[in-house]
Order: C-alpha cells, then sequence, then structure tokens
C-alpha cells in the first residue's frame, strides 16, 4: 500500500528549457527509403458489434451465494449472517419472492445495455491513449444511412467491413461479453485462502483483505481487432476484471449494472499494451539542449497532449540506416535503430509539443539528435490494487 501512494504522489518531471543552452550540432541524416517512418496521420478504427454471450442469471446467482449460509437473521428483512464456517446475506421469505420478481426485470436491463456499455470502454481506451481516429456506433448507423444498407449492416461483419472501406476506416474492433460473476466474499474466507499463514498476517494485510469483504463481480471480455481490406483477425485477447461494490445487503440494479461496467472497464486496461502497440503515438525531436555542465540534455517533441501525452509518457528514440540487399544493391531497405535512451515528458506539456528530459549514459544521450524518430512507449496495463477490484 505505501508503494501504492508513493507512485500516486510521484512529483512531475521539472524543468525550465530556458535555463538549458540550444544545441548547434549536426540534425539527423534521414534516407530517402526511411521517411515513410515518419508518416503519422492517425489510423482510422470502428468500435462496433459487441455481442453480449453472458448467461448471467442475477436471481439465481445471489440466491446459490445465500444458500447454506445458516439461519435467517431477520424474518422479512435482509441482513448479514454469520454462523461457525459460514457467512453470507440472508433473507427472509418475503424479501426473497421481492428479490425474485425485482431480479427478472434486472436481468432483462442488463441484457439490452451491456455490449453498449463495453463498445464505450473500449472507444474511451482508444481514443485516450491516442493513435487513432475512433469511429463509433453512431458514425457508423450514419455512414450505412448515407449510402442506403440495410439495417442489419451493423451486426453482419462482411457488411461493416464494406462501410469501413467507404469512410477510409482501416481496422474494426469488436468483442463479446462472454462472462458475468456475482459472489459475495467474507473476512473469513479470505483467511481460510491463506491456510496456515492467517495466523501470520499483519496489521496492515488484515486491514486489506476487511475491504475486500463485499460483492465481487467478474466480467470477461473478448477483444478483437479486425481488418477491414481482408478481413483477417490480426488480434484477439480475452480479459477479466473485477469489482467490489460493497457489502450491500440486497444489490439494486443501478450497483449491479455499475459493478459490471466498472469491472469490464478494468479488464480492457489490461489490453493498453498491445493497444498501445496497434495504436502508437508518434513524432519526432524538434530541438535539443544541453546544461551548462553538459551532464542534463532535453529535447522539444511535436506531440503533445492531444496525442495522448501526459507527464511522465515515456518514449523510444530511433535513428536510420539504408541497408542494400547483399544480391540486389539497387533493393534499399530501411532499418530503425532504437537508441539506449528514455525521453520522459516533464511539466512542460502543451496541446501538440512537450518537452522531455532525456536519460540514459552520458555517452548515449549525446547521439540523441534533431529530427529523429520518437514514439511513445507502450503503455502498461492495470496495478495490482485494480486487480484485487478497488
Amino acid at each position: 500500500m505505501a508503494l501504492f501512494f508513493m507512485t500516486a504522489c510521484a512529483i512531475p518531471i521539472k524543468h525550465d528549457p530556458t535555463a538549458f543552452t540550444v544545441d548547434t550540432g549536426p540534425k539527423e541524416s534521414i534516407p530517402s527509403v526511411c521517411k515513410s517512418a515518419y508518416e503519422s496521420a492517425k489510423i482510422k478504427v470502428a468500435v462496433v458489434n459487441f455481442t453480449n454471450n453472458t448467461t448471467f442469471d442475477y436471481a439465481s446467482v445471489v440466491q446459490t451465494n445465500i444458500q447454506g449460509a445458516g439461519e435467517r437473521t431477520a424474518a422479512g428483512g435482509a441482513a448479514v449472517g454469520v454462523v461457525p464456517g459460514a457467512a453470507g446475506v440472508v433473507w427472509g421469505e418475503k424479501e426473497k419472492r421481492k428479490f425474485q420478481q425485482e431480479a427478472k426485470t434486472t436481468q432483462r436491463q442488463i441484457n439490452a445495455k451491456l455490449s453498449e456499455s463495453v463498445e464505450d470502454g473500449v472507444m474511451d481506451e482508444l481514443f485516450n491513449m491516442g493513435g487513432a481516429t475512433v469511429y463509433t456506433r453512431k458514425d457508423m448507423e450514419k455512414i450505412m444511412t448515407e449510402h442506403k444498407f440495410q439495417r442489419s449492416g451493423l451486426v453482419d461483419e462482411t457488411t461493416l467491413a464494406k462501410l469501413g472501406k467507404l469512410a477510409g476506416i482501416k481496422y474494426i474492433v469488436t468483442g463479446s461479453i462472454n462472462n458475468v460473476n456475482l459472489s459475495y466474499k467474507t473476512y473469513e474466507s479470505a483467511r481460510e485462502g491463506l491456510g496456515k499463514y492467517a495466523g501470520l498476517i499483519g496489521s496492515a494485510m488484515a486491514a486489506g483483505m476487511e475491504t475486500q469483504e463485499g460483492w465481487h463481480i467478474g466480467t470477461d471480455v473478448a477483444l478483437r481487432i479486425i481488418d477491414v481490406e481482408t478481413g483477417e483477425v490480426l488480434f484477439s485477447k480475452v480479459v477479466s476484471g473485477k469489482h467490489i461494490i460493497g457489502k450491500i445487503p440486497y444489490p439494486n440494479y443501478d450497483a449491479i449494472i455499475g459493478g459490471v461496467k466498472k469491472a469490464a472497464a478494468k479488464g480492457l486496461e489490461d489490453t493498453r499494451p498491445q493497444l498501445s502497440r496497434w495504436f502508437t503515438v508518434k513524432g519526432y525531436i524538434v530541438q535539443t539542449r544541453s546544461s551548462a555542465d553538459g551532464k542534463q540534455r532535453s529535447a522539444l517533441i511535436n506531440i503533445g497532449e492531444k496525442q495522448g501525452l501526459k507527464t511522465g509518457s515515456e518514449l523510444f528514440v530511433y535513428t536510420f540506416q539504408e541497408i542494400a540487399d547483399p544480391f540486389d544493391e539497387r533493393k534499399k531497405s530501411c532499418d530503425m535503430v532504437k537508441l539506449p535512451v528514455t525521453l520522459k515528458v516533464t511539466e512542460q506539456l502543451q496541446a501538440d509539443k512537450a518537452w522531455v528530459m532525456i536519460k540514459g549514459k552520458p555517452e548515449c544521450i549525446q547521439r540523441v539528435k534533431v529530427g529523429q524518430l520518437v514514439e511513445r512507449k507502450p503503455l502498461e496495463g492495470r496495478g495490482l490494487l485494480k486487480k484485487m477490484g478497488y
């Protein structure tokens, strides 16, 4: 927990470019065959067609969790009951009947909105990481109307690919919600999971396990990237997210559907490393500067907040060389060489540019030049606390 708070409160890198001297050294010489690497137009992506494949039955799942929990402690209302060897939420008969009736409505509402919710979550991920122009379901419906496609176009991937070509879309991001699981976890069950080590836990871990008590919602989401031109599936991954909605004795619709959405959103964070490679953010160095003693160097790059950069974001730097085919010297190829340095975005972050500090060994940071390509490092997935449901 201490490490978490230290990370969360990390101090942004401060930098005053005017305190450094502008470098006058040589610029990067870019071979003609390598210039295409600098093309930075955002890839057009459509996020549509997510389906709900869950068999989630809110009523039966909750009732399964309360069965065997012990004698009811309330005759007509909901309460938390704890008996030797078991603990959980229990209901009286009258409350159970009301619960069953309302649960049927809840099930229909979840099935009606879950797919759209996950689509929105994927769209937010792509939009916030930059590197892609995102088309939504509404955008595709508008294109479909303009070109007089049948209303079934958004559920037919072949028709969807045709729509994508009309809009200049390169990839379709689609998938499904495959499972929703609801369970009640008690402090006692968490301790039992530790077995013989339960007696050795410290006060901090005990407090952490207490926060784990309550209703846990798990959601499995499958994500696919499809090439519009070929129809080929280029990427596929199933992620699982978890969210704790607390010790609510009688979860209502808002609590459960909100928990499902949050669990899905947390799971989708684990796609960031792959998606940020597919939809990378790149630019180039506009200027470099050095401190008076020459031990520190900084650089101005031509990308900023609009491209998804944040204070603390890290980037790679590339230099280029032209390679001739040993059997046919007329054939030239571009070799991208990643320099052994890291660029870290400082607090000097603007909409379309940013100042970065160049980190690395002294002899390596001197190799960074104006004109070199920069590319944001792949993003990280969820941290430990989010994986635990927080």
